[in-house]
């Protein structure tokens, strides 16, 4: 249970507003909640005891209400004076024996009260509810089980522990495999219902603690007298279904749904019932598919088990879910079995020294008729004191204090059978209390015993169907294969829109603010694709995971998006995504003769087959190994053995080598180096910036500085030409030799520092930011800057230089004219090929850029 669910069932019990009393107002357990355990808004605690109460939310509700407590439409609940509530029956096995000192207790906000960290829970909750939440950086969304298949997915369990050898207990959970789990869980139990589709999704959420399956509302095509309809009984959990209506009816008003001719909600307390009325002329079955294709009928539900275990978040599979229940019960039992022993005990030691006191009961009254006080009778009861003419007694401190505490008549006329009877049972007890303390056998079963009562209670068949047959629809097909943005923020927020979400700016503007950000939260990095695409992202630590385009999250410029570790589950701590690298639909199904490379900012490249990469889903694998300390990874490209490959590094050099120079490795090797930069036991020596690659001599190489300055470079053949003036004459030496030049960027061994490229100085700026290739002057350019401002130009309009070592001309401006110095500086950028741009927006560029 989370935090709030624990306070509010914890606040309940002790205010005494159990299932065996009458009901009472919301608003009084609300405000005993917030006075005690949970100091935070009232409305808060609310909404969760509604949750708790709404048998569409929770497959086991925890709370028992009366009145208005919202609907599946959505439909708000009354306020908290209006309606009451009470712990509901299931929940009273969550709190049972709490006062028997089975889970440990903290104190309050205000040291006051104390509260426990943990219920001791006889129902698996996590699995019989499920629950959803989002933290700082993870999410988890666990679905609600039924009790019958979870209590016999437990006994299996319990059974393979005891098999395995009790003694042998590593608090490791016994080797079971998914597919014996699912012979007893068959999978989700929703309480809406439903069909879900998708077993080896379910499998994988078992097995790894995260999945994806399809949820589908229960539906009925009838066509008889009465016309053709669909009838709809069961929907997807969490869908609200007003929401779902209101959805169809906007795909049948647009005409994305055609064939419905009315949609009447005939919903009561009995259960759901919507029926769609078909037109004569539609096939039923044909838009029952439409719809499950385009509205809310059909979702998909992507489970991520994270949990937290010994206070650190744990992803969750099934086994060990139910190992961390198991290992808990068997804690609590001991621990209540304990507090039973020494209670038993402390009354039979009690029930000794009254059988003892009648064996001199004529002392024993003397002693307490001449005392002066009850404390005086204790110290002689004790042998303290010696009373005259009685012989020292040696009772104990409790054994004298319980009988001090009962009058002498009462002490006279003790029944000796009685007591020696409750003692005999006593000592039963104790036996008992003690073999099961020495027996884990024994209190499996005892975990057993109990679980199966609460299953003889509180269980009920499956509401939800597994179908096994997996959906033959692909959602993918469903997809518009359009030209799209990928924006990547430096808190990792992820998101898409389509290119033509930016507004056009010319050469030198100021921008527009292009992604969001919020809390010093830049962009990081920006990319241009096909919504079909792969993308390969790669991370820090050299891991690299796989998804596709259209599964980021569609937003606006002023979004933020979704963080990229509800799409990549498995995403370290410790990890931070460097580069995406966008991989197409041909790529993929024919990676012949590809190679990736791998550039680090210590200057090594490595080189692999693209084929090792193009199949890595969301789990990820290692994509490299670092050689030196400290390295990491700067960029990643698509080449072959006829590419030249161009290293840039932060001080303005070029190293340029042949691809094939490159010896191919493993993908987990660590590769050459590449370009040299300064010492590479010190990261001052400068770093890589970026990597282009290409087979085109006449493509361009831009490259920017962070204060906003860019010039264009012709690669070249790098072949030695002739050196010709403005007007194409030969130049000549003062020898009168004829002078030459090498053609664009001179080949280098790999491992070299190479040539200038670009001259840096405090006016444009210390560093090179930005590296890209220019295959044609119609490409256009997405320039990023610290403070989220964006501007798109098309590469013709920054400058294209002859010499390669040259500052280029101002492509963003970012000066402060009035106090001096600059305002920004640019951190990343994008380029956006000429293919993927409308025709109309390259007139309006061309336009731009000849009124210039």
């Amino acid at each position: 249970l989370k935090p709030v669910h624990r306070r509010v069932l914890y606040g309940m019990y002790e205010g005494g507003y159990t299932s065996d009393r009458s009901y009472s107002k919301s608003a009084r357990s609300v405000g005993d909640v917030m006075g005690k355990y949970h100091p935070h808004g009232d409305q808060s605690i609310y909404d969760t005891m509604v949750r708790m109460t709404q048998d569409f939310s929770l497959r086991y509700p925890l709370i028992d209400g009366q009145g208005n407590f919202g609907s599946i439409d959505g439909d708000p609940p009354a306020a908290m004076r209006y309606t009451e509530s009470r712990l509901d029956r299931l929940s009273k096995h969550m709190l049972e024996d709490i006062d028997k000192h089975t889970v440990d207790f903290q104190p309050n906000f205000d040291d006051s009260e104390n509260e426990p960290i943990v219920l001791p829970a006889r129902l698996p909750n996590l699995l019989l509810n499920g629950s959803d939440g989002i933290a700082v950086g993870m999410a988890t969304k666990i679905p609600p089980h039924n009790l019958n298949e979870v209590a016999s997915a437990i006994y299996l369990h319990v059974d393979r522990i005891i098999e395995d050898g009790v003694n042998k207990d590593s608090g490791q959970p016994p080797m079971i495999t998914v597919d014996e789990y699912l012979q007893h869980i068959t999978g989700p139990d929703f309480p809406t219902g439903s069909t879900l589709y998708g077993i080896d999704g379910i499998r994988d959420m078992y097995e790894t603690g995260h999945g994806r399956f399809h949820v589908r509302s229960r539906c009925e095509v009838h066509d008889d007298d009465l016309g053709k309809r669909i009838i709809v009984s069961e929907i997807p959990y969490q869908v609200r279904k007003a929401s779902m209506l209101e959805g169809i009816a906007e795909l049948v008003t647009k005409d994305q749904v055609q064939g419905i001719r009315d949609i009447r909600d005939e919903s009561s307390k009995e259960g759901i019932r919507v029926v769609i009325e078909i037109k004569q002329n539609a096939d039923p079955h044909a838009v029952l598919n439409q719809l499950f294709k385009s509205s809310r009928l059909q979702v998909s539900y992507s489970a991520n088990m994270m949990g937290i275990i010994d206070n650190q978040p744990v992803q969750l599979t099934l086994s060990t879910m139910l190992h961390t229940y198991v290992r808990h019960r068997e804690d609590v039992i001991e621990r209540r079995t304990q507090f039973n022993l020494e209670k038993a005990q402390r009354r039979a030691h009690v029930l000794e020294g009254l059988v003892k006191a009648q064996n001199r009961i004529e002392d024993v009254i003397n002693a307490g008729r001449g005392s002066a006080s009850r404390e005086n009778f204790e110290r002689i009861l004790r042998g303290d004191e010696v009373f005259k003419g009685v012989e020292r007694f040696d009772f104990s401190e409790v054994q004298a204090k319980a009988i001090a505490e009962r009058r002498l008549y009462q002490l006279s006329r003790l029944d000796v059978k009685k007591v020696e009877d409750e003692y005999g049972e006593l000592q039963m007890s104790i036996a008992e209390f003690e073999d099961i303390l020495g027996s884990r056998v024994r209190r499996l079963n005892i975990l057993v015993d109990e679980l199966k009562e609460m299953v003889d209670r509180h269980g009920d068949e499956r509401r939800s169907v597994i179908d096994p047959m997996p959906l033959s629809m692909d959602r993918e097909d469903l997809i518009e294969e359009r030209a799209i943005v990928i924006s990547l923020s430096e808190d990792n927020y992820i998101r898409h829109l389509p290119v033509e979400a930016f507004r056009v700016q010319n050469r030198g503007g100021k921008g527009l603010k292009g992604v969001a950000t919020k809390d010093e939260d830049f962009p990081k990095s920006i990319l241009t694709c096909f919504s079909k695409d792969r993308l390969l992202i790669f991370t820090n630590q050299g891991r690299v995971y796989g998804l596709k385009a259209w599964e980021t999250p569609q937003g606006s410029r002023h979004s933020r998006g979704s963080h990229i570790r509800n799409l990549i589950e498995r995403l370290r701590e410790d990890e931070k995504v460097v580069t995406i690298l966008p991989i197409s639909k041909e790529l993929q199904e024919d990676p012949e003769g590809q190679y990736l490379l791998f550039a680090t900012r210590k200057g090594l490249i490595k080189k692999t087959s693209l084929g090792e990469y193009v199949r890595i889903n969301r789990n990820g694998k290692y994509a490299l190994r670092f050689k030196m300390e400290g390295d990491q990874l700067v960029n990643v490209r698509v080449a072959t053995d006829e590419h030249d490959v161009v290293m840039i590094s932060s001080t303005g050099y070029a190293s340029r080598f042949s691809c094939n120079r490159i010896r191919a490795s493993g993908r987990v090797s660590g590769g050459v180096f590449g370009i040299k930069t300064g010492d590479r036991k010190n990261a001052d020596g400068g770093h890589v910036v970026g990597m282009v690659a290409t087979n085109d001599n006449e493509t361009q190489i831009l490259t920017a500085s962070k204060y906003g300055m860019g010039k264009r470079s012709r690669l070249g053949s790098s072949e030695r030409i002739p050196d010709l003036d403005r007007e194409g004459a030969q130049k000549f030496d003062k020898e009168g030799s004829p002078r030459f030049t090498t053609d664009g960027y001179r080949r280098t061994n790999p491992g070299a520092k190479g040539v200038r490229t670009m001259r840096l100085n405090e006016t444009n700026g210390d560093e090179i930011v930005c590296v890209h290739t220019i295959p044609d002057v119609g490409d256009q350019l997405f320039l990023l800057t610290g403070k989220g401002m964006m501007i798109r130009v098309r590469a013709d309009q920054t400058k294209e230089t002859s010499g390669k070592a040259t500052k280029g001309t101002r492509v963003m401006e970012l000066r402060d004219k009035d106090k001096g110095g600059f305002l920004d500086e640019i951190i990343f950028s994008a380029r956006l090929p000429a293919e993927l741009v409308d025709v109309e927006d390259q007139i309006e560029l061309m336009a731009d850029s000849e009124e210039e």
